[in-house]
């Protein structure tokens, strides 16, 4: 059995950012900023930050000593406040359509999701936040 190689760590995000720019994804007209983004403009009322953890990087002996890469993918959503969280929910089923039990390239593979409401954003209270949350592996 051959298995196509595995990700570096910047092979990994290009991949993961990647999926953000598929007409899939841009057709729903949310905005999406990486982490650790620097915020020149103004934020628009709604948007989603993209966090990239890997909690492990083994290798694998037993598959041809390629590096498995995993961890979990977080997107924060931030809503106006006095909406209610019907919209985050709304948001969390556009990003299970795309990210949800999926093979990306690079053998990286996704599983289920979450989501916790994580209630007004201490920084702008003028905005409610949430995190969706997928654990993936990259073999």
């Amino acid at each position: 059995m051959t298995f196509a190689p595995s990700a570096s760590y910047s092979q990994f995000v290009d991949e993961i950012e990647g999926t953000f720019a598929d007409p899939e994804w841009t057709a729903l007209g949310l905005v999406l900023y990486p982490s650790n983004f620097d915020y020149s403009d103004k934020r628009p009322a709604e948007y989603l930050v993209l966090e990239i953890l890997p909690s492990d990087a083994l290798t694998d002996s037993q598959w041809g000593g390629g590096t498995r890469i995993g961890g979990l993918l977080i997107i924060q959503i931030y809503i106006p406040v006095n909406t209610g969280s019907r919209r985050v929910y709304a948001i969390a089923d556009n990003l299970d359509d795309v990210l949800q039990k999926k093979v990306l390239g690079y053998n990286i593979q996704t599983g289920g999701s979450s989501i916790q409401l994580k209630g007004n954003d201490p920084d702008n209270p003028a905005l409610f936040r949430a995190d969706y949350t997928v654990r993936f592996n990259s073999y």
